[in-house]
């Protein structure tokens, strides 16, 4: 089931993000914040609907708690005089967890998974479904942008003292975060399609995403609205980084992806 009903106070209870990372890791769905679970609309306070969006983009954005941010959108909805908040999960390319422990959806119930095996078929599930793997057998190292590596490093060394990358060489590094590798159906090995969308020259995603587009959304005055809103071609470490009020978001990542 992809719809679930949640009661909502001041902030979104805890059973709220196991059901977005049950969401998340089968075939995403919508989250009612504000109606009870036979149905009845209780509503939202409005003058807390700004916090409660704000927590839940905290939350799911918070790695000592989600070891992969899952996607969220919210959309506000007048009903019989009562303010509900959807909160919309599309499915995501990784098996995500909250709290260390990995949701799935079943029936109506976030149910938590524990077996090696039943981990291991939710792995494959996505492989199927998503295409951030995909081989391209003839991309070459100069159709990336491997001058931006060193800021790579950096920063992972920044996050993590120590962290191996600081000591890899440029395709070593590819291969330990998952950007080169070999599709075992067909024996093709090479750069996969997340390779593409970090590190590739603009002309390449160009060819193969002609509709990707990256959208900055700036916030300064207002946090809880945005101030201005740019639209940058490819994703650029250098060209992201130190925007510390931007949100990126790909207009391709539910079109694009199967």
């Amino acid at each position: 089931m992809s719809v679930e009903f949640k009661r909502c106070g001041v902030q979104p209870e805890a059973d709220t993000f196991e059901t977005v990372c049950s969401f998340n890791n089968r075939f995403g769905g919508s989250i009612y914040l504000g109606v009870l679970d036979d149905g009845t609309v209780e509503g939202v306070s409005r003058s807390q609907a700004a916090a409660i969006e704000r927590n839940l983009v905290n939350v799911v954005g918070n790695p000592k708690l989600f070891n992969v941010a899952p996607a969220v959108e919210t959309e506000r909805i007048e009903y019989d005089g009562k303010l509900v908040i959807r909160v919309w999960v599309p499915a995501g390319p990784a098996v995500v967890s909250f709290k260390h422990v990995i949701y799935d959806r079943v029936a109506d119930v976030d149910r938590r998974i524990t077996s090696e095996t039943q981990i291991a078929q939710m792995h494959i599930r996505k492989q199927n479904h998503f295409s951030e793997q995909r081989v391209y057998r003839y991309l070459k190292p100069s159709d990336f942008r491997f001058d931006l590596l060193p800021r790579v490093r950096k920063l992972a060394a920044l996050k993590t003292p120590g962290h191996p990358w600081a000591e890899m060489d440029d395709m070593e590094l590819m291969r330990s975060a998952d950007l080169y590798g070999v599709n075992y159906d067909t024996g093709e090995e090479g750069f996969n399609l997340a390779a593409v969308m970090l590190l590739g020259k603009d002309e390449v995603i160009s060819r193969i995403a002609p509709a990707y587009k990256t959208d900055v959304i700036v916030r300064r005055e207002n946090l809880d609205r945005y101030d201005d809103r740019r639209r940058v071609r490819g994703i650029r470490p250098r060209a992201l980084g130190g925007r510390r009020h931007h949100r990126r978001r790909s207009t391709c990542s539910r079109r694009d992806r199967t």
